[in-house]
């Protein structure tokens, strides 16, 4: 389980770039293109600079009408699977 503390940002072995509001993000190491849009590429240009997690959970439950347990675990699966894919990390200390 994260912590609200928990601190992300986006992994250095990828470039991305805002396409009219969707995310279009190329993973270095594996030469796989990714998509993302809605809530998906409102928290990819949130990750521009390292956020908590609270803090993106906030910014999801501001931006979109959403319940704010049901962004909090789709967020938590969200960030898992953008981990999982080596497109951000976990920021320690």
């Amino acid at each position: 389980m994260l912590e609200p503390s928990t601190v992300f940002r986006r992994s250095a072995r990828q470039v991305s770039c805002d396409l009219n509001g969707e995310a279009a993000i190329l993973h270095l190491d594996q030469s796989v293109y990714f998509g993302l849009k809605g809530v998906g590429a409102h928290v990819w240009m949130a990750l521009e600079k390292p956020q908590s997690f609270a803090e993106l959970n906030r910014a999801v439950c501001k931006e979109f009408d959403v319940d704010a347990a049901q962004a909090k675990a789709d967020l938590m699966k969200f960030l898992s699977e953008l981990q999982t894919a080596g497109l951000v990390e976990r920021v320690e200390g």
